[in-house]
């Protein structure tokens, strides 16, 4: 059987610590003899610096080849042994360091340059992390036992439990994943966060995420509502993966267990069914890594907080090898991990978008693009995955699709409580057709406690409240709760959760926030102007961070129009009262409400907002200066352009950017109506700066068409790179197609893999213009090696010609990003087939293996030779 990971990395630190380098050499040697099965080995001591040799006549390619091994990797051994090997085998071209210890990157390609520049070898490594990998082959299985001392035996029964346990992980992942059966996945990108918070510019897609938790780092993985955090947990935790069990955990159901983790997991049901305990776990945790992926660090109630933050540091503290993500909206309080990676998913691209419809509802999916292209206000919405989904649901049962976010989840229920299944039983006792009241009531409950569950206790007092009332208004026949319950659960939103204990949730936070939306709306609408009330309203939801996004939902839709002008005078009359109250809390939220509620309650709350805003702004404390700057920008109204238009436009670059970072999502209506003209009017590089912050935050085709009517070629450069952020293909077409032909190539030639299809045809000829033109030849040869991994063909010859003309002393600084690749592709191009190219930089099934043929270029004088043979033989 294979051995496990963390039995050799045990065993390894075994051999260090107790200085064994003799037993490692035995098996730096075997495993050298895998790469290099000509190696011959010497005998210990007294070797000349190698612990194997290959002589040129032995070899395939006819250099010398040499081995050394050390359980602790030093520049000052290598290059000691290198020295001497090189006087006693003059030959030697390639040297295997294969070293137990740890090799970064850094180390790596500095040790190849050294050993390149002063001892004209290649040098190759073979560290710890590709020993592991090696024994944990099974048919290398042998190697353990023979020369790390692994008792494979005993792991026999340990291989069952092991087993056993992803069995079950994977059970539990299944389950995870039915909310999205029968849809497309889309693989999301995330963002670096900073120390502040702060977006960087280095984006991780869900692969490098996988292979970060692979290694053992702490990950919080952070995302506003319906952005798509849990099923990028259930996407990591499906990826194929060689070794290491990924364990999807409720964070919040698990807290509220106060058991440990090992303890919690082992109870879930699929565990249980599997026979395992706790103590197996912990056994399996000895010897495969476990990965934890814990989701709804922002949904714990606040009464179990504190214990929430104590159970992560524990698990953070007593499992060091393990890797740990958790995912969370942005939350004041941050998971208490030490040293972890903060990202932040992005929006959907549109090409993201486009493939999910299509893959979902074949050639249905261009008729919705088409009706979500048009609506500006439902096409931002529908880059967040979750309402993405709930129109996609909409648009299949043929149902209307509204613009804002709470009537779409309006829609959503009203079809759901419409479907053949639910309609009568929701009207027939116990509902009695008042699935809404009870929803409501539950939903509040649930926010107000800050949680996303509610235990059975608790949601059976919630639903007798309600029922009560009904009854004794004689509504409905007096019913009992479970019974309720379970006709939620059975027939709409609700679902029931059966471990650790008996509990209810919504299927999504975001239906959660929508009743508590609808509940507290109708509070507001029924405020008194009675200072007391509007208080303790204040207090209990405008001030508490839990009530945030119904604040939004009920801002959303105090700007919808009404067909009656009642409506619309009660939607202006509560935006306006909940404008003013977020002004005594916070007033950045009251900016964001006050644009989320539209003209109509701006008019009404202007002047008390402006004077607000402008006293705060006055503060000579810069800190409260930007705090104002951030409220102004959140209200994206003009009344405001006399401060925000200097900021945007001063002559200093930090300035403008830190505006820019107050408020990353900044609207052009903060500039007023007018806004090309005043921004016409900004120097060449503001201008830049407006366009480029505008469009990596958000597709804004206006901005995008103000670029292509801009004449600085800086424009419109930064414009490209804002779209290719977001991946906005259709506008991005736009502004390429404004360019001048030259300003064109420089831009494919930086961005070729990033061209929209629409103009592939455009982008391959100025490629292949510049090819032709350049004298640059290692431009010309990244040039075409760029278009051979876009997929172009018929470049042999020009690949041929450039590194032809390449001058003799670029060759050891273009080997390994230049000529290799570009011998690999002339390889695959002999050969007919796409081959797998082995350590030499050949096929390894070409036949190619004589010197004159194929060599990966070092910098020696042989090889430089044998690239000139390879070139004009062929």
């Amino acid at each position: 059987m294979a051995i496990s990971r963390t039995a050799i990395e045990r065993a390894l630190d075994d051999l260090v610590s107790h200085e064994e380098g003799m037993r490692f050499q035995a098996l730096a040697v075997v495993l050298g003899k895998k790469r290099w099965p000509q190696l011959i080995a010497h005998e210990r001591k007294k070797d000349f610096g190698l612990d194997a040799y290959a002589p040129p006549s032995q070899t395939p390619e006819g250099v010398g080849k040499g081995l050394a091994a050390s359980i602790t990797p030093t520049l000052k051994k290598i290059s000691s042994d290198a020295q001497t090997a090189r006087t006693k085998f003059p030959e030697l071209r390639q040297l295997l360091f294969v070293t137990a210890g740890k090799v970064g990157n850094a180390d790596r390609m500095k040790w190849e340059n050294e050993l390149q520049h002063e001892h004209r070898l290649e040098l190759l490594i073979i560290g710890r992390e590709e020993i592991i990998t090696l024994l944990m082959i099974p048919e290398n299985a042998d190697l353990g036992p023979r020369f790390l001392r692994l008792d494979v035996d005993s792991g026999t029964q340990l291989a069952d439990v092991i087993d056993r346990t992803r069995g079950a992980a994977v059970a539990v992942t299944r389950a995870w994943a039915r909310r999205t059966q029968g849809q497309p996945l889309v693989d999301l990108a995330a963002v670096r966060l900073d120390p502040k918070g702060a977006e960087s510019s280095d984006e991780l897609s869900l692969e490098q995420i996988d292979q970060l938790l692979s290694q053992s780092r702490r990950i919080v993985l952070e995302g506003p509502a319906g952005r798509g955090k849990t099923t990028t947990l259930v996407q990591l935790a499906q990826r194929p993966r060689n070794a290491g069990t990924p364990l999807l955990v409720d964070f919040p159901a698990w807290t509220s267990s106060r058991q440990g983790i090992l303890e919690y997991i082992a109870g879930m049901p699929d565990f249980l069914a599997a026979g395992l305990t706790a103590t197996d776990l912990a056994r399996v945790q000895q010897t495969e890594p476990l990965l934890f992926l814990l989701n709804g660090w922002n949904e714990i109630a606040e009464s179990n907080s504190a214990h929430a933050n104590a159970a992560l540091r524990e698990l953070e503290r007593h499992f060091p090898s393990a890797g740990i993500i958790v995912a969370t909206r942005t939350h004041h309080l941050t998971p208490p991990l030490p040293g972890a990676l903060r990202v932040r998913l992005l929006h959907l691209r549109r090409a993201q978008r486009k493939a999910y419809l299509v893959a979902r509802l074949g050639d249905q999916g261009t008729a919705l693009l088409t009706r979500l292209d048009a609506d500006l206000s439902l096409d931002e919405l529908t880059l967040t995955p979750f309402i993405l989904s709930v129109v996609a649901s909409l648009f299949e049962v043929d149902a209307a699709i509204p613009s804002t976010r709470i009537g779409v989840l309006a829609q959503v229920v009203g079809v759901q409580a419409e479907r053949d299944e639910h309609r009568n039983a929701l009207q027939a006792p116990p509902i009695f057709g008042h699935q809404v009241d009870y929803l409501k009531a539950l939903a509040t409950e649930m926010t107000r406690c800050g949680a996303v569950l509610l235990t059975e206790a608790d949601a059976c007092a919630t639903v007798a409240a309600v029922s009560g009332e009904l009854a004794n208004n004689g509504q409905i026949d007096l019913v009992g709760p479970p019974t309720i319950l379970a006709a939620l659960a059975g027939h709409h939103l609700l679902e029931r959760v059966d471990y650790p204990e008996v509990a209810f949730r919504f299927e999504h936070q975001q239906l959660q926030e929508y009743f508590a939306a609808l509940d507290i709306r109708e509070q507001l609408f029924n405020l008194l102007d009675d200072y007391n009330v509007t208080d303790r309203f204040a207090v209990d939801y405008v001030n508490d961070p839990a009530w945030a996004e119904p604040l939004r939902m009920i801002a959303e839709a105090c700007a919808e129009p009404a067909d009656d002008g009642g409506t619309n005078e009660k939607n202006t009359r509560a935006g306006a009262k909940l404008v003013e109250m977020a002004l005594a809390v916070d007033l950045v939220f009251a900016g964001e409400l006050a644009q989320l509620c539209g003209l109509g309650v701006w008019d009404k709350v202007r002047a008390l907002v402006g004077e607000r805003f402008r006293t705060v702004y006055a503060f000579p404390d810069g800190n409260y200066r930007h705090y104002a700057v951030a409220a102004m920008l959140a209200a994206a109204h003009d009344d405001f352009s006399d401060i925000i238009v200097p900021l945007l436009s001063d002559n200093d670059q930090q300035t403008r950017l830190e505006t820019y970072r107050l408020w990353p999502d900044l609207r052009v209506s903060s500039l007023g109506q007018k806004w090309r003209d005043e921004v016409r009017g900004w120097t060449e590089e503001a201008r830049a700066d407006f366009v480029s912050e505008l469009l990596h935050h958000r597709m804004d085709g206006d901005v995008a068409i103000f670029a292509v009517d801009d004449d600085s070629i800086v424009v419109k450069k930064a414009a490209v790179e804002g779209l290719m952020w977001t991946r906005s293909e259709t506008m991005l077409t736009v502004v390429l197609k404004s360019m001048d032909p030259q300003t064109f190539e420089q831009v494919v030639r930086e961005y070729v893999d990033l061209m929209p299809t629409a103009i592939r045809s455009k982008t391959v000829t100025a490629m292949r213009s510049f090819i032709e033109s350049s004298t640059d030849h290692p431009a010309r040869l990244r040039a075409a090696l760029d278009l051979v991994g876009i997929g172009e063909t018929d470049l042999d010859s020009v690949i041929k010609d450039a590194m032809a003309a390449l001058p003799a002393g670029d060759m050891r600084t273009l080997a390994q990003h230049y000529i290799q690749p570009a011998l690999e592709y002339l390889c695959s191009v002999r050969s007919k087939t796409p081959q797998v190219i082995d350590s030499t930089g050949c096929s390894a099934d070409s036949g190619w293996r004589r010197s004159s043929d194929c060599r990966i270029l070092g910098g020696d004088s042989p090889r430089i030779d044998a690239l000139g043979q390879y070139l004009f033989a062929n």
